[in-house]
């Protein structure tokens, strides 16, 4: 068989969770079946500007095509318009145009797909939110599988993803909440998808040298908290930041630091326990989580936390927004962390986790019991096998029968 996987962005440096679910899957199907990922030129996705050359190259045994995005976002064209699409969320036209404007949009790999789409057995999306996905599935709906990737956020409830969620043959889900939120909101039947999630693979051999020297000097034998990601008011952190510092005021002893590991796409206060070393490699990142006193999954708004289980594959615990129900359902089905509603709650779920080492193994161990055991490969890669095969044999009766018509 020959599956193409579709996504906004593609790379080993690209840290977004859908595109890292891409990648993950991708190199591992590869073992399975002939695997072509189809992407944009863009490694920024708050620009989508053109910076990996077009063309095919290979990369961990997938066939990588990259096309260039026709134009780069204007922001303060995309803000505006998102203004006037969520006052009028059932104007189709206005819809699209706000979709065009997020980006990235590319003529040359909507093409690709509409001219090359005989040559793919299966069509796997990930994530629902951009024109990779929007504009790319209509074109190869009898083949496709969308990852949607979706949670309880303002674009979900547009009207123009009615028909867009009804299209593909399979979903794939990541989190029983996110399951349960789509067919909710879409009203579909329970067979339309299964409960796939990702896989992971703990590596044990994470040492505390592994730390580059500038955050180990600055930490020196100083316990700190982990953030994991891009740097994003939407995902929590200026909240987080200002809670943090909150709590170091009201625990001047405690000698608690907070580190935020990831590209910053917002401005960080300055501030003598909090250190934004930027993008760091992942062996840094790994030798981080397993030397944390916990990792924090700040967001709202979440259809899985991948850093969440990564901090568990290593017996770290985790403390996260339980505004979030995907976050307190993981957090609750592994028993490998503590949530928090309010900055209250927070401070508590900070001291308890910190004071208490018996508690924090516990939560640790409870956790990479829990990730061992639910997140493996060999279980998920059957799942995307099976419906990738579902999906073209679906596709391939279709069209005899529509030839013998």
């Amino acid at each position: 068989m020959k599956v193409a996987l579709i996504v906004q962005r593609y790379g080993a440096e690209i840290a977004g969770g859908s595109e890292q679910l891409c990648r993950m899957v991708a190199e591992r199907l590869a073992k399975h079946c002939s695997c072509d990922v189809i992407t944009t030129c863009a490694r920024d996705y708050v620009t989508w500007h053109n910076e990996f050359p077009a063309g095919t190259t290979m990369i961990n045994g997938v066939r990588v095509h990259r096309f260039p995005v026709d134009e780069r976002r204007d922001n303060d064209h995309f803000n505006a318009l998102s203004v006037e699409v969520f006052a009028n969320p059932e104007d189709r036209r206005l819809q699209e145009k706000w979709m065009k404007a997020q980006g990235p949009y590319s003529t040359p790999m909507l093409t690709f797909l509409n001219t090359h789409s005989h040559n793919y057995d299966a069509f796997i999306f990930f994530t629902y939110l951009y024109c990779t996905t929007y504009f790319g599935l209509p074109l190869v709906h009898d083949r496709s599988i969308l990852v949607p990737t979706a949670h309880d956020e303002p674009p979900v409830y547009l009207s123009m993803f009615d028909e867009l969620f009804r299209l593909p043959q399979r979903l794939l889900f990541l989190t029983p909440e996110e399951q349960d939120f789509v067919y909710r909101r879409f009203c579909l039947p329970p067979d339309s998808g299964e409960l796939a999630s990702i896989g992971l693979e703990n590596d044990r051999n994470s040492q505390a040298s592994d730390i580059p020297e500038q955050i180990r000097s600055w930490l020196g034998p100083a316990p700190y908290l982990l953030y994991v990601g891009r740097i994003d008011e939407s995902k929590g952190c200026k909240t987080l930041i200002e809670w943090f510092q909150k709590y170091a005021s009201a625990h001047p002893n405690s000698g608690l630091r907070l580190v935020l590991a990831g590209k910053a796409v917002m401005n960080i206060p300055p501030h003598d326990r909090i250190l934004a070393p930027g993008y760091v490699s992942e062996s840094a990142k790994h030798a981080l989580v397993e030397h944390a006193v916990c990792t924090v999954a700040p967001s709202p708004y979440e259809s899985l936390c991948i850093s969440a289980l990564e901090s568990w594959i290593k017996g770290t615990p985790v403390i996260a927004n339980g505004h979030c129900e995907v976050l307190a359902g993981q957090c609750r089905r592994s028993n490998g962390g503590l949530w928090y509603r309010n900055y209250e709650e927070f401070a508590e779920c900070v001291s308890l986790i910190s004071a208490n080492e018996t508690l924090r193994r516990r939560l640790g161990s409870q956790g990479r019991d829990y990730v061992t055991k639910v997140y493996d490969w060999k279980r998920i890669e059957k799942i995307y096998i099976r419906n990738v095969q579902l999906v073209s044999g679906t596709a391939a009766i279709a069209r005899a029968s529509s030839s013998l018509a």
